[in-house]
């Protein structure tokens, strides 16, 4: 209703209807309500698209979090529970994925260290070299003496040689640090420690970046090359740091000769294992390629017996995580009837529900549902699980799904490849050569057959045929084939030439993760139907203004013709009296 309001005490006087007896400002008003609807219908539809906006907004962000279930879903399908007989991860622990499984026995002979370069010490512990009494004082804690500036070469166990150069104006042990820091960051780590003894308790370390013997046999190296002249000649300056004079065979290309190197336990070690009785040796202590699928992370050498790892799958992290998105589920179905479904008012008009006439988001909802309960793309006739359902996950008759745990963990240790087919993107191939490595929401399914080959300069090539359609032939690089066309997003691991088929499967746990991403992307439904609803909103507040301006001047104009007519009315009535008073 158009409310109507007056702007000053003498024309609320001539409006009260004293002269008439009529309530001309309920007439007013109920003339200005009819005018109004227009104005009214707009307002409504403007806290309709208002109501609608926070809806999609919600929906959307419980379709992210819908999403980042099924994420969570796919990682808990690959990975695997370790067991181990270390009981308190003393020489190793160990991670794997979906790629491992049985058992494996390990002894940690060695763990490998870094290279490691320090001062030396006395038989009081105190130091002889590297060392100052401040690390700061370029006046009496100098680094080098004399007119011509200090020259010194470092070497990391990677082999690499970098020269570094102190002049007067960067005279101490920090600058040495930040110099050596700053050239050889990539190579060795330098840092400056407080010994806390004898007269020059401060000294330089050297610390390789990284671990095992390299290319050094484990050592670290600092060399004085300031009398390394071009022209033969020795130089003036002379190191106060102990470090003694050396050279490069090739201008500091490759080794230093001479100069200060790490001894004793500076010098670096390489693990050194046994796994399933075969002795191994490795730089690092985090093994990733022993084993496919294992990581194994030494964390103490000597071990003198044989630790035992176990994999097995993660049933119950993986029942977990596929409850959780069942949740979730469900509450998205919950929530959306309560968001589309129209209600009664208490005068029995309808009240009309924020998506109620959204067709999008009818459409995800019903593909949504459709996809779950349906059988995944792709999947061979012979598969033991073709649906959710035949894994325990079943549709109730209010539209919610319920997970039968105990059908759907004898499933997964039955056959654990093809209920993880249901979920996720997978594909197995005939050849040995070949293995699918991923594929996405492009990449067709079904039956595909390829066939690699290699030309006369050893380069591997590899083509594609589906339904009588063969692909131009792909170059295969670093191992691997990057399929286009149907095939984009797909990802071959190629050893060597040969032919074969693939059988590619999109789960329904992709499938609904790729139609999930195409609404709630960037350039998704539910982004545009947002954009169409603010650019409609500042529609309809321009209409709004432009109605409400135009009201208020018809309103104002009743009010003065109604105020005129109640002066009339009044004026006659005075004269009427006068004259029967006559």
């Amino acid at each position: 209703m158009v409310t109507v309001t007056t702007s000053s005490t003498s024309s609320s006087a001539s409006l009260n209807g004293l002269s008439t007896g009529i309530d001309t400002t309920a007439l007013i008003n109920a003339i200005m309500a009819q005018k109004g609807t227009g104005v009214a219908r707009l307002k409504a539809q403007q806290t309709l698209n208002t109501q609608k906006t926070s809806a999609l907004i919600s929906l959307r962000t419980q379709l992210g979090v819908l999403n980042t279930s099924i994420a969570v879903l796919h990682d808990r399908f690959n990975s695997r529970l370790v067991t181990s007989t270390d009981s308190n991860n003393t020489n190793v622990t160990a991670s794997a994925n979906g790629n491992a499984s049985g058992s494996y026995d390990l002894n940690v002979n060695t763990v490998a260290t870094k290279g490691r370069l320090s001062a030396s010490l006395d038989a009081s512990g105190y130091t002889t070299n590297l060392s100052v009494a401040n690390p700061s004082d370029s006046s009496s804690s100098f680094v080098f003496s004399g007119t011509t500036p200090a020259k010194f070469a470092v070497q990391g166990t990677d082999g690499t040689v970098y020269q570094v150069t102190l002049d007067a104006g960067s005279n101490t042990l920090n600058a040495l640090r930040d110099k050596i820091n700053a050239v050889a960051g990539g190579s060795v780590t330098a840092t400056v420690v407080n010994t806390g003894k004898g007269p020059k308790p401060y000294q330089l370390v050297l610390t390789a970046k990284v671990s095992g013997t390299g290319s050094t046999a484990g050592k670290v190296t600092i060399a004085d090359i300031t009398n390394m002249q071009s022209d033969g000649t020795a130089g003036a300056a002379v190191n106060t740091l102990g470090i003694g004079a050396g050279g490069s065979t090739d201008g500091l290309a490759k080794n230093i000769t001479g100069g200060l190197a790490s001894t004793l336990s500076g010098v670096a070690t390489d693990a050194n294992f046994t796994l399933n009785g075969i002795n191994l040796t490795r730089a690092s202590n985090v093994i990733t390629d022993a084993v496919d699928g294992m990581t194994f992370t030494l964390k103490q050498g000597g071990q003198t017996g044989t630790t035992t790892l176990s994999v097995a799958l993660d049933t119950g992290g993986t029942t977990t995580a596929l409850q959780d998105f069942i949740t979730k589920y469900n509450q998205l179905m919950k929530d959306y009837k309560v968001a589309s479904t129209a209600t009664k008012n208490a005068d029995g008009s309808i009240a009309q529900a924020p998506l109620s006439s959204d067709t999008n988001t009818r459409a995800l909802m019903a593909n949504l549902r459709a996809t779950l309960v349906g059988t995944s793309a792709g999947l061979p006739s012979g598969s033991t699980y073709k649906t959710l359902a035949s894994l325990g996950v079943t549709t109730q008759a209010d539209g919610t799904l319920y997970l039968n745990t105990y059908t759907f963990q004898q499933a997964m240790t039955g056959a654990i490849a093809n209920v993880q087919s249901l979920f996720n993107f997978s594909g197995t191939s005939t050849n040995q050569y070949v293995t699918v490595k991923s594929g996405d929401s492009q990449t067709t399914t079904g039956s595909v057959d390829f066939s690699i080959t290699k030309d006369g300069s050893g380069v591997l090539w590899g083509t594609l045929t589906q339904n009588a359609v063969t692909t131009d032939p792909i170059k295969i690089s670093n191992g691997i084939l990057v399929g286009t066309g149907a095939y984009a997003g797909l990802n071959l691991s190629v050893t060597d030439t040969g032919t074969g088929t693939l059988s590619l499967t999109r789960g329904a746990g992709q499938a609904v993760s790729d139609l999930l991403s195409t609404f709630t992307g960037t350039n998704g439904s539910i982004a545009t139907t947002l954009n169409t609803i603010t650019t409609q909103n500042v529609s309809l507040a321009t209409q709004i203004v432009q109605g409400q301006a135009t009201l208020d001047r018809e309103a104002k104009a009743l009010k003065q013709k109604f105020a005129q007519m109640e002066a009339i009315v009044g004026q006659m009535k005075v004269t009427s009296s006068s004259l029967f008073g006559a």
